[in-house]
């Protein structure tokens, strides 16, 4: 069976398509390898129709604005082998935290760099975007820049021959799907009055809700031709931009789509998530940069396009300079990331003299003393002399567990005393959150029973840290009772 990636995002009139259409541009990179699940708060037709295309399985959330009850709607599908994919402004650190308490990996989409992360991985397509802008956990990835870019297929393999503008006949424009202030309309009455305009491409989505007013301009235009297109494949976008002298788009995912196909291309931003993704294009001189283009006035459109007309040198420049920005390999970068996400591999040895230090390090850490039942800070002298009897008794088994790179990632004891087989746990600092817990508690005492199978393993877990509640839990851990252990409520479950 393949690992499962649930992906959470909405799109709709309100907030458009553009979580949605990255969101499937990453699931189509990863379908191969991955069971592939939406959740989305009750989807229009067009979304259902778009999400469809790369799973049948949808699930429909109930519609809330209160994103912690989203949060615990959301996190009752979830299994802790999941990975969780966010794309979305209202999926901030407390919804985070939830998924990750579920136990599963998690995957944020985020171009605002606003809030806290406590995701294993951050994505943002934006050229030139500084991990330093973000609050993350030590633990934390960052798939950053056009390395990473979320593009359809048809975009990332397309192989178009080299293109020339000498006049501007033929203009696109996309203000994405739902358009909410009607730019689609601002612009095109403006590129009516510019000179040489022969056909103007519009790409509409059924959710826009100016499009009676859109159709009424078309019905009364008769020069130039104007086009509709409504919720076009990624195919036919390639061929229509193909044919196309000069594009106008903000910089969101379309403005990649048309730089990945060649095209003259005019951007700016409408809304402040956009910012990145422009800052970027215009660094690398693939676009003419419009700003923002809400407060463009329409004079200033008919005044800067025929100026353009007249420079074909640096529409053509443009266009060549595009040729380095997407190379096409971004689906192998992801996919390699996901995969690492559930296969990192960690092994184990017995550990021996020349741990000590190790070992030293990780028993002082104070994350470690604060979940410890002894608190105090350990001595070394008498470290060396507990390590060292521990290592001489035949009824301790210090597990030391190693990823694939060979690194020390953390230790589980297992040690028998007068009266019962006690287990105990800890991490490596720079390797929390990576849910390797819960398989080093299940090899180690897997291990240790198939050598022992008479035993019974004991685990005894504060009652507030849940974290590692769940992963013994998980491990094959059970059997629960609440006691108190050394002056502290705690969890007592046990393993045969």
């Amino acid at each position: 069976m393949k690992p499962k990636i649930v992906i959470r995002a909405d799109g709709g009139t309100s907030i458009g398509m553009g979580h949605v259409i990255r969101c499937l541009a990453l699931a189509d990179m990863l379908k191969n390898d991955f069971t592939i699940v939406f959740a989305i708060q009750m989807p229009v037709e067009s979304v259902i129709k778009s999400i469809h295309t790369i799973t049948e399985t949808i699930l429909h959330l109930p519609i809330t604005n209160n994103y912690s009850q989203d949060a615990s709607n959301f996190c009752g599908f979830l299994e802790e082998t999941d990975i969780v994919i966010l794309d979305g402004y209202n999926f901030k650190t407390d919804y985070q935290k939830a998924i990750k308490d579920k136990g599963c990996k998690l995957v944020a989409i985020d171009d605002l760099h606003a809030w806290h992360h406590v995701a294993d991985v951050i994505i943002n397509h934006a050229a030139g975007v500084d991990p330093a802008k973000y609050s993350a956990e030590k633990y934390t990835q960052f798939c950053l820049g056009l390395d990473y870019v979320l593009l359809r297929k048809a975009f990332l393999t397309n192989s178009s021959e080299e293109k020339e503008v000498n006049t501007i006949k033929k203009v696109f424009i996309s203000m994405g799907a739902a358009d909410v202030t009607n730019l689609t309309q601002k612009y095109t009455e403006a590129l009516i009055q510019v000179n040489g305009i022969e056909e103007i491409h519009l790409m509409l989505g059924s959710i826009n809700s100016n499009l009676t007013s859109i159709e009424k301009l078309i019905e009364k235009t008769k020069v130039p031709k104007i086009i509709k297109h409504f919720d076009i494949s990624a195919e036919q976008l390639v061929k229509l931009l193909q044919q196309c002298d000069l594009a106008i788009c903000p910089a969101s995912s379309i403005s990649l789509e048309a730089c990945a196909t060649g095209i003259a291309l005019v951007s700016g931003y409408t809304a402040e998530n956009q910012k990145g993704i422009l800052k970027g294009l215009a660094s690398k001189n693939v676009i003419i940069n419009w700003n923002n283009l809400n407060k463009i006035s329409a004079d200033t459109i008919v005044t800067s396009l025929n100026e353009l007309s007249k420079h074909s040198g640096k529409l053509n420049q443009i266009i060549e300079n595009q040729k380095s920005v997407v190379d096409g390999k971004s689906p192998k970068r992801l996919l390699d990331v996901f995969k690492k996400l559930i296969l990192e591999k960690i092994h184990f040895r017995l550990a021996n003299e020349n741990d000590v230090n190790l070992y030293f390090k990780w028993a002082n850490d104070p994350f470690v003393r604060n979940n410890s039942y002894n608190q105090n800070e350990v001595v070394y002298e008498n470290h060396i002399k507990w390590f060292k009897s521990k290592l001489d008794s035949k009824t301790c088994h210090f597990y030391l567990f190693f990823n694939e790179e060979n690194a020390p990632v953390g230790q589980v004891r297992i040690d028998k005393n007068e009266k019962e087989v006690v287990i105990g746990i800890s991490i490596d600092e720079l390797h929390r959150g990576k849910k390797l817990a819960y398989r080093m508690l299940l090899s180690s005492s897997n291990d240790y029973l198939q050598k022992h199978p008479q035993e019974t393993i004991t685990a005894y877990i504060k009652i507030e840290n849940k974290s590692s509640y769940q992963s013994f839990i998980k491990a094959g851990f059970g059997n629960e009772k609440l006691i108190s252990e050394q002056g502290f409520n705690s969890y007592k479950l046990i393993k045969k």
